[in-house]
């Protein structure tokens, strides 16, 4: 399985490493954080031929030459720093590797949704396709688990899908996206794709799914159905990679993995954020823990420098967290968060609660993506403007415990001038840090993350 990959000037990133472990791996990374940047990079590691193919294919009037391909590949630099990038990918190599890559730029289609084209399409390692009868069979099978009323019919000449709406009595071949809206075709999209590597999955090789934003379309209980549908069928067999913006699926599929499939040793968390022109990959395995940095700060013979760059490592991972709690963006620097917080303008956090199967309390957050959802379902219900003045009112009632938390990050700033940041950089010439000011500094960091426990009322990724 893959191990590591090493990427250097490429694309977003001048330098970055991603220790894979051969385990399987969820990634969080807000947009423009980079993380397409790594889908790419695995696209060229296993189906550099395939993309070369599509070089020429895409120019029919000339023959294509290796300048040509290479001028291609060089809008993969970096565009900051001046030189070709370099892949570096280590991975077992006692058998080959059958690659599965989705995302949803790939699946996309003008009027007609075509078997052959969508299948042609997609960065799937599949040689060839034989039985149709039996995928078809299996995509109903799936699409029924869905509980959409949608069957889909493969046509044995021309391969163009009719997709039929059982409970509407809506059958259509052509211009579908005017018949069916887009979660619905894109549920038949998955189906396919998901039969067809669940049919034509090869047990002799090392087996890889890449998976990126691949669900945004989606509504919460299909996302759920489809990533309960990706580790119950896939999980123990595939090293599986999923790259995602959306925080509430990040959290999703965490739940899922450590809670209801009890699979965490299998799997790895990280989150990827941009600062200022560079990017930052936190391994939740290498999670600084507040009790283990409180230890070796009243410890016998502290090492100052060492403590500095933890304190501020952890204030810089739970200043993104929170950040991400509020959907504030997650990908500017601290003092650009810190600069909107003070602002307290355009915050909308909403805490609902329900209770679950077993009558537990439990807790939903929704964040202004939310809110513009439903904001949009108000107008399409001619709701009155005092409706939506109302929700947008309960949203921007954020906890109370808001300004206590925007009190103890403005002085966590303060004491990151003044021990965490010249402790971790071993600045000359500075006055000696006191242990005071350490302590002070852990505390307020233990109480910034107790206040974030108490916001959402669980354990935070990141934490």
């Amino acid at each position: 399985m893959i191990k590591n990959l090493t990427l250097e000037s490429f694309k977003a990133h001048k330098e970055l490493k991603i220790n894979f472990n051969e385990k399987s791996f969820l990634l969080y990374g807000d947009n423009g954080a980079g993380k397409s940047s790594i889908y790419d990079a695995l696209k060229l590691e296993f189906f550099r031929s395939k993309i070369e193919d599509n070089i020429e294919s895409s120019d029919i009037a000339q023959e294509t030459s290796q300048a040509d391909k290479d001028n291609f590949f060089k809008k993969y630099n970096n565009s900051i720093v001046d030189n070709d990038f370099n892949i570096v990918l280590e991975k077992d190599t006692t058998k080959e590797y059958q690659v599965f890559m989705l995302n949803l730029e790939d699946t996309d289609f003008d009027k007609y949704l075509n078997f052959n084209t969508l299948i042609s399409n997609v960065y799937f390692d599949i040689s060839s396709i034989y039985n149709y009868d039996e995928i078809e069979s299996h995509i109903n099978k799936l699409l029924m688990n869905f509980k959409e009323d949608i069957i889909i019919r493969i046509d044995r000449e021309d391969f163009s899908i009719r997709i039929t709406d059982t409970k509407r009595k809506l059958e259509e071949i052509k211009d579908i996206k005017q018949y069916f809206n887009e979660a619905k075709l894109n549920l038949v999209v998955f189906a396919i794709l998901f039969s067809m590597i669940e049919l034509y999955q090869d047990e002799n090789k090392h087996r890889v799914l890449i998976f990126d934003d691949f669900i945004t379309s989606l509504d919460m209980s299909n996302r759920t159905f489809l990533m309960k549908h990706i580790l119950e069928t896939f999980d123990s067999n595939f090293q599986i990679i999923i790259l995602t913006h959306n925080v509430y699926f990040y959290n999703l599929i965490i739940y899922l993995v450590n809670d209801i499939y009890k699979v965490k040793d299998s799997w790895q968390y990280a989150n990827l954020y941009e600062i200022g022109d560079g990017h930052k990959l936190y391994m939740n395995d290498d999670l600084i823990k507040l009790p283990d940095l409180r230890k070796d700060v009243y410890g016998q013979n502290p090492n100052y420098q060492t403590i500095g760059n933890q304190l501020r490592q952890k204030f810089e991972r739970l200043l993104y967290e929170f950040s991400k709690i509020l959907m504030i963006g997650g990908v500017e620097e601290s003092n650009k968060i810190l600069e909107i917080l003070d602002k307290k303008e355009n915050l909308y956090l909403l805490r609902y609660e329900y209770r679950d199967a077993k009558n537990k309390k439990q807790f939903i957050f929704k964040n202004s993506n939310h809110l513009v959802l439903e904001i949009e379902k108000l107008i399409n219900e001619n709701k009155s403007i005092e409706d939506i003045k109302n929700l947008i009112s309960k949203y921007s009632e954020v906890d109370n415990l808001l300004p206590d938390i925007i009190n103890i990050i403005r002085e966590l700033k303060l004491y990151q001038k003044v021990s965490m940041h010249s402790l971790s950089h071993g600045q000359m010439g500075q006055n000696p840090i006191s242990q005071k000011e350490i302590e002070k500094s852990l505390e307020l960091l233990e109480y910034f993350q107790d206040k974030m426990k108490d916001l959402v009322n669980k354990k935070v990724d990141g934490l």
